[in-house]
């Protein structure tokens, strides 16, 4: 059906990884918490979800999103730098795309915001966020996509840019 994604329950595997807990959820897919034994470390695996696409006769559920986020994958694997979200893995999993990246325990930017924070914490933050945004624009990729949502503000006070789905290449690709 249009719009389903697995519901992955605590315990349950995707691929090497073990699933700890749902993190949330955005109009692209879904948010895990998980376990790699082959690595020994938490992360946060982000599972498309599933969409027929229209344009296929056949309901094709490989179109646009798995190439977007395959997109994002490799966008964000360019990039080794403290202020943007550090991708680990991809690959497709019962036809579905994930991703497995840095988890990062915190909050978005803008729920950090909320709770209104000093003015000296605040330009820290935007600050670091800047420098992700410069470091994505110095391996050639414009992120249009940068909101407070999709910026990661950790408990360690670390701002970290993610969800790089419709960035695009400097180039133009």
């Amino acid at each position: 059906p249009t719009g389903a994604t697995t519901a992955l329950a605590r315990g349950a595997n995707l691929g090497r990884y073990v699933i700890l807990e749902r993190l949330g959820e955005g109009g692209m897919g879904v948010v895990y918490a998980a376990y790699d034994p082959v690595l020994d470390r938490r992360v946060a695996l982000k599972l498309l979800r599933q969409r027929e696409d229209p344009s296929s006769p056949s309901g094709d559920t490989t179109g646009k999103g798995q190439a977007r986020l395959l997109r994002e994958a490799q966008a964000m694997a360019r990039l080794a730098h403290p202020h943007v979200l550090a991708v680990h893995d991809a690959g497709l999993w019962h036809e579905q795309v994930f991703l497995a990246m840095e988890l990062v325990e915190g909050e978005t930017l803008g729920s950090w915001l909320r709770r209104a924070p000093h003015l000296r914490a605040v330009l820290a933050v935007f600050q670091e966020a800047g420098q992700g945004l410069a470091a994505a624009h110095a391996a050639g990729l414009v992120h249009r996509d940068f909101k407070p949502d999709n910026v990661l503000v950790g408990a360690d006070g670390v701002a970290r840019v993610s969800d790089f789905g419709v960035s695009r290449r400097v180039d133009g690709s």
